[in-house]
Formats: C-alpha cells, structure tokens, sequence
C-alpha cells in the first residue's frame, strides 16, 4: 500500500512539474492566427482584419517578441489591422529594460493596405503610459481611436474605437450608435458590449481578460480582472451579449502575460477576421 502511495505521489508531483514547465517555458511561445468568417447582413465590401491586443511587453514577455508577432501579422496582407490596448504590461517599472526605440520601429513594419488603427487599454493609462501611449502608436504609423469613428468609404461600413472603460472617459451618449452602416468596433474590455446602443450591425474586437491566462474550471471566472464582465474568451453572439443592439463579438485572449510569468490552455492568438459581403 505505501509503495502505490508513493507511485501515485511521485507521479502526480512530476504531472505538475510538467505542467509548470510548460505554462512557463512552452505555452507563452505558442503564438497562433485564428481565422474568423463574418458575414454581415449589409452592404459591404470584403474586408480583412487581423487583430491582435495585450502584448503587456515588460519583465514577464520582452520586447523581442515583437519580431515574430509582425511577421505573423504581415503574413495575412491586411486591408486592417487593430491593436486592442495593453502594449506595455507597467511603463513606469519596465522602461528601463524595454528597447523602446526598438519596438516602435518594429511595429512600424506592421503593413495594412488601408489603415491602422489602436485603441487605449487600462495598462496604457497605468505606470504613467498614459503620457506616451498616443504619440508612440501614432510614431508606429497607428491611427488610435479615442472615443472616435472613422467612415471607411472603400468598405461601406465604418470602425469605432472606444476609449478604456476603467480608465477613460467615453461620454454615455458615445455608445448609442447613430448611424445604419455596418461598425466594426474596437475596444479593450468585453463589457463595453453590454453598453452599445443604436441601429446598423456590429462586430466588436476586444481583449483585456486573456482567457484567464491560466484556464482552471470555475476558478477562471472568479479570477477574470474588471470590465470582463461574464465574457472569457472566444465568439460570442447577439443572445451572449444581450446588448440593444445586433451585435457579435470575439474576445482575444491575447498575446503577452500580466501579474504572473504563466499561460495555461490560453495559447496567445492574432485574430484574422474575414468580413463577406452575402451573395
């Protein structure tokens, strides 16, 4: 009887030693593009997206990550590409060891045949980025979309980037949605969904929770930071959100890690979004 208790402790002491090595080493380097096929019930014209939000580069995922992100990216020849908040994990802390210079003009590389285009997220009001986030992304070639709409004539529709929820200051009236174009809309925290008013069709980008970063039943949910709201990760439709709106979503779990050097079954993800025009 002892020798199986110490076979079965031996062997799930090792299980988790694995699993540690692999949310630290293996999981963190897993980056992956997931395609997403949209379809709207509008007018538009076929339009490709490629998202990607929270690198958190810092002491927990370095900046020489970027590289590979923007080959990835490039490789999809974007008409759009998005970025969904939360570039660096702590300005204030991390500044010193971040080639900052370095990864701007990496990012600088990142192509889009008709624009780019950033939204703030809580991490870049944090640690004192707040007084460089704008201006580095715009230095990168990033239109950053503070409470603000853009028309995109050669799509028929228009993009939509909201200011961070926890830390911005989007005005009520800025999520009732006036016009009958179909919005692509960006913001960094899934609730936002829940407040978005108006006519038209939405699809709606958003990150912040990192699928829980690490994946545990039921402990996951508990776990998810503020603004998350009941969203974890993954495509969401109308009847998920609940919003008055028609509205589909799709929360990122993002690329980079924050709080705890770890990633476990939330392997970091661009997003490719493919919008259809219906025949």
């Amino acid at each position: 009887m002892k020798k199986k208790s110490k076979l079965l402790f031996r062997t799930v002491f090792i299980f988790m030693i694995l699993i540690v090595c692999y949310s630290r080493y293996m999981e963190p380097e897993r980056l992956v593009v997931k395609e997403i096929t949209v379809e709207p019930d509008m007018d538009i014209e076929n339009c490709r997206v490629v998202f990607f939000t929270d690198t958190h580069f810092g002491e927990l995922y370095d900046e020489k990550h970027i590289e590979r992100i923007v080959e990835m990216i490039n490789e999809r020849e974007a008409d759009i590409v998005i970025f969904g908040g939360d570039l660096l994990d702590n300005y204030a802390r991390d500044r010193e060891i971040l080639d900052l210079e370095y990864l701007q003009t990496e990012l600088g590389r990142i192509e889009a045949k008709t624009g780019k285009y950033a939204v703030f997220g809580n991490h870049d009001y944090g640690g004192g980025a707040v007084r460089i986030y704008a201006d580095f992304m715009n230095g990168c070639g990033f239109h950053v979309l503070d409470d603000e709409t853009v028309f995109l004539e050669e799509f028929n529709m228009e993009i939509i980037g909201f200011d961070d929820y926890l830390l911005g200051q989007t005005e009520e009236d800025f999520y009732h949605i006036q016009s009958d174009y179909f919005h692509l809309i960006a913001t960094h925290e899934p609730v936002i969904s829940r407040l978005i008013e108006g006519s038209g069709e939405s699809f709606i980008l958003s990150g912040h929770t990192h699928g829980g970063q690490v994946s545990v039943p039921y402990f996951t949910k508990k776990l998810l930071p503020s603004g998350s709201d009941r969203f974890i990760k993954g495509l969401y439709d109308t009847q998920d959100i609940s919003a008055d709106t028609f509205a589909r979503m799709y929360v990122s779990s993002g690329i980079g890690m924050t709080k705890y050097p770890f990633r476990f079954l939330n392997v970091p993800e661009i997003i490719e979004v493919n919008l259809i025009r219906k025949e």
